[in-house]
């Protein structure tokens, strides 16, 4: 396996991650595999949390409850239609559902998911190379032997 690259360049454009929470474990299974298997998502994660939630109100109670968290992957294209889909099935009158910043990620998964989701996607560009600013009007650096007026130490 190699690396995630340094440089981050594009993976923001191309891939997006969302969280949204369901109150139990049938609901978070069914919402995952359908989306996955709509091609709305390469992939679902779903695992058991406790959430304390503000209740409003003057008295500012909190509700603790257990919940099942759904992290779906997904492409910018899927996007919209995934928040569609997920917001018509969570019981909530204001879903948490959120989409979450990938500012890095591993070139392979990235193609995987692209390839999964939409088969006719061309290809990911790849991460451009960093490139180093230039020497003196445009050209580069000179070496340490053209330097005018310095010659290459003599050897003995």
């Amino acid at each position: 396996m190699t690396a995630p690259p340094l440089d981050p360049t594009g993976a923001d454009r191309r891939l997006r991650v969302v969280f949204v929470t369901v109150p139990d474990t049938p609901r978070a299974r069914t919402i995952g595999a359908e989306a996955v298997r709509r091609k709305l998502a390469a992939r679902a994660a779903a695992w058991p949390i406790r959430s304390s939630v503000a209740g409003g109100g003057a008295r500012g109670r909190v509700a603790d409850r257990a919940e099942r968290a759904i992290l779906l992957t997904t492409s910018a294209k899927k996007l919209g239609a995934l928040l569609r889909h997920l917001a018509e099935r969570i019981p909530d009158r204001a879903p948490p559902l959120l989409e979450l910043h990938v500012p890095r990620v591993h070139e392979g998964f990235a193609r995987w998911l692209l390839a999964a989701i939409d088969p006719g996607s061309a290809e990911p560009p790849a991460p451009r190379p960093v490139r180093r600013p230039a020497g003196r009007r445009g050209r580069e650096a000179p070496s340490p032997r053209r330097i005018r007026g310095r010659r290459p130490p003599r050897s003995t």
